[in-house]
């Protein structure tokens, strides 16, 4: 085992606190899309990298079973993994994936609660509008919204959700989640990602609306007698309300047609082959340093 092992994992966790902390100059479909690519990805390498140290661990231990490992699962020096790396990171591996399924099983129950309840109106004076993903989803709405909004009010509150679940947030949001459930340090990247996902619903609203300003006091209406939620899916009034209010209230944001596209492209390439590398640097290491003493 050697530092190379840690690499892919320590780019993506520094990458993830980059993007958690600086804007991105992009439209927010394509700052959601990037953002919820590298909570992905950085799971995947957290799992990845643990799964990977923990399973040489065992080789370690018992030498024998190491046989019917496959080769892809060892390290590519074969040096002894000591037990101050290899105990933290079975525990730690163990904890994350004791973590991931209760994240998941509670995310799963709380959304078909949400699709038993989407059937009728809630009964509450609150004005909640939630969209419920699935087959038998739709938008979850109270009675406080139904008699406290016009129907132009009304009409702006549907285009927003129906963007939520034309574009399938749901998803978005759930790597988040699990991300900053996983890794609590990247609870800015969640929060940004959620941030951008309600800004690409709002931008979504204001262009099937023709009214940027009646989108943003809309949305302020519903934040003042709206408490913040949690759960499967984007409520209305839910994050960033002072942001997404002074972002409509501004110019549109650029498509950036191609720069979206390319940034995204090239930071799922990079994530894709950082989590990738998880299981193989070490042989690719091994492989150069071969090389070299081969060309002296």
């Amino acid at each position: 085992m050697n530092w190379f092992t840690v690499v892919p994992l320590a780019v993506m966790l520094a990458l993830s606190a980059v993007f958690g902390l600086v804007p991105l100059p992009l439209h927010p479909s394509w700052s959601a899309r990037l953002l919820a690519t590298t909570c992905a990805m950085t799971v995947v390498a957290a799992l990845g990298t643990g799964f990977f140290v923990s399973v040489n661990y065992a080789a370690t231990l018992a030498p024998a079973a190491a046989a019917h490992v496959p080769e892809w699962a060892l390290f590519g020096d074969d040096r002894p993994v000591p037990d101050m790396v290899g105990v933290p990171a079975v525990l730690l591996t163990g904890a994350a994936l004791l973590i991931t399924g209760r994240t998941a099983a509670g995310w799963m129950a709380e959304l078909r609660t949400a699709r038993v309840q989407a059937r009728e109106p809630l009964e509450t004076d609150v004005p909640i509008a939630v969209a419920v993903p699935g087959r038998h989803g739709g938008v979850l709405l109270s009675r406080g919204l139904l008699r406290g909004f016009t129907a132009d009010e009304l009409h702006v509150v549907f285009q927003h959700e129906s963007s939520h679940l034309r574009h399938h947030h749901h998803r978005y949001t759930a790597s988040g989640a699990l991300a900053s459930a996983l890794l609590p340090p990247l609870r800015p990247l969640d929060d940004r990602l959620r941030l951008s996902v309600e800004r690409w619903a709002d931008e979504d609203a204001a262009e099937a609306v023709g009214d940027r300003a009646f989108v943003a006091h809309t949305i302020a209406k519903a934040a003042l007698a709206h408490p913040r939620t949690t759960g499967p899916a984007a409520a209305f009034a839910e994050s960033g309300v002072v942001q997404r209010v002074e972002a409509l209230l501004d110019a549109p944001p650029g498509r950036n047609t191609v720069t979206g596209p390319l940034l995204f492209m090239g930071n799922g390439f990079v994530t894709s082959s950082l989590t990738g590398a998880t299981l193989h640097l070490d042989h690719a290491a091994a492989a150069c340093l071969l090389q070299l003493l081969a060309l002296h």
